[in-house]
């Protein structure tokens, strides 16, 4: 997983596109596909998550209430082989089993940073739950596992403390045994960054060396990539290279983290992905798409013309790559993908959603995403999310907003969605950042590294 911690003073420079109350444009942050089942796809947005079971030919929507989070907050996503998807929530790590509700994992309400899925379908999760001595809570920092399809996790290993954050935790594609964990602690408001390996597939961790990275008062480390048929071969992101500064660099090792070298560096913030045959993928939204071959590894790059704007990147067993990228513009879509990395096709237009995910009553999608009426918006979430949008499919016929009520001339609607949780930005349980030492905002989507 990996996701930017950044001080709250920082301010989300707006943008052409519709923002949402929380002060984030619409956008796709994660693209997730189902363990073996790559037809079902789950894709988080700013404004909650869409599924699509057909491989990207329709796309349905759950709204940020349905999976209990809102603000700035964006969940980190498994998707088992047998349906489950797993979720980081502001109600600990919830499990959805049956396409409608998120329920509480076997790990109920603990707060969990960083989940992720090893290559034989073990369900990791790392746990940054603060102590609250008030209610007997004495926390959590351990890193669990299931090898039941999370329905049970018997085993954990403990090598940080109560306090401690983990930014991201990821297993070698050709080793389970192969563990690798990010994290930091802050003391006296500083910051001491955690790089952990094990090799008996997390049952405990040794720390890792980080001689050759640079690190400023600010950088977050994460895990973005392992290699494919090489376990002691695995690439981190590090932000704020320069103080005060957008400014990512990606290190890689070749023998599991004893050292490190930067291999590619920008002033702007960046998503990476190993793909399946080797070769290295760079994308930044300003500085654009950069590729490097397997057997250059980094040491080179080729920029890539003609790509689209890009926040994200995934890749199928298919060897297709998709990404998250602008609804605007010439490209007109939030999600893309290639096969060759010169042409691209849409995916997902926002205002193609199907409509929303069809639950029944006393679900939350249902009640609160559909149903629910707020009075003087747009009648119904779902209702305010399709004028934002201009999405044309109606199937719980939204009622059309006068001119008169809010909605210029033209039909179009400039209505801001209800201040409400999902889309108010409202802040998730008290003193859950707060116990970390200081006011945090997360900005930075997660960015899948296998």
């Amino acid at each position: 997983m990996v996701r930017r911690l950044a001080l709250v003073s920082l301010v989300v420079a707006g943008t052409a596109s519709v923002a949402w109350a929380n002060g984030r444009p619409a956008a796709t942050s994660t693209i997730t596909f189902r363990r073996g089942m790559e037809q079902h796809i789950v894709a988080g947005m700013t404004f909650g998550m869409v599924t699509s079971h057909d491989d990207g030919a329709t796309w349905h929507w759950m709204c940020e209430k349905a999976l209990k989070y809102g603000g700035n907050w964006d969940p980190d996503y498994a998707y088992t082989a047998s349906g489950a998807l797993f979720a980081t929530t502001f109600d600990g790590s919830l499990v959805n089993r049956d396409g409608c509700s998120f329920d509480a994992s076997a790990l109920g309400n603990k707060f969990i940073s960083s989940l992720t899925l090893g290559p034989g379908g073990e369900v990791f999760m790392a746990a940054s739950h603060v102590a609250t001595p008030a209610m007997n809570d004495p926390g959590d920092a351990k890193i669990y596992k299931s090898t039941d399809d999370g329905m049970t996790f018997p085993a954990s290993a403990n090598p940080g403390q109560v306090g401690d954050w983990w930014t991201s935790v990821e297993v070698a594609p050709s080793d389970p045994q192969r563990v690798y964990l990010t994290g930091f602690r802050l003391v006296s408001a500083v910051r001491t960054h955690l790089v952990f390996r094990s090799t008996d597939g997390g049952a405990s961790f040794q720390p890792m060396n980080l001689t050759g990275i640079t690190l400023t008062k600010d950088s977050d480390i994460s895990i973005v990539g392992i290699g494919k048929t090489d376990p002691n071969k695995v690439y981190v992101r590090v932000t704020y290279q320069t103080v005060g500064a957008v400014s990512d660099g990606i290190y890689r090792t070749t023998n599991g983290g004893d050292s490190w070298e930067l291999i590619k560096t920008e002033n702007d913030t960046l998503t990476f992905l190993v793909r399946h045959n080797g070769d290295l993928l760079v994308a930044g939204t300003n500085v654009g798409l950069f590729s490097s071959t397997a057997a250059s590894n980094g040491s080179a790059w080729t920029p890539i013309t003609g790509a689209p704007t890009i926040n994200c990147l995934a890749e199928n067993s298919a060897n297709e790559v998709w990404a998250c990228t602008q609804n605007l513009g010439v490209e007109a879509a939030g999600i893309m993908k290639t096969t060759d990395l010169a042409a691209w096709t849409k995916v997902l237009e926002y205002k193609d959603i199907s409509g929303p995910v069809d639950c029944p009553a006393g679900t939350l999608q249902q009640d609160k995403c559909v149903a629910e009426e707020l009075p003087g918006v747009c009648s119904t979430e779902w209702c305010c999310l399709k004028q934002m949008l201009g999405i044309v499919a109606d199937p719980t016929s939204c009622a059309v907003v006068p001119a008169g009520d809010g909605a210029p001339p033209d039909g179009t609607s400039t209505i801001k969605p209800p201040d409400t949780t999902c889309c108010s930005g409202t802040p998730g349980p008290g003193g859950l950042l707060v116990g970390l030492g200081v006011g945090l905002l997360l900005l930075r989507p997660r960015r899948r590294a296998a």
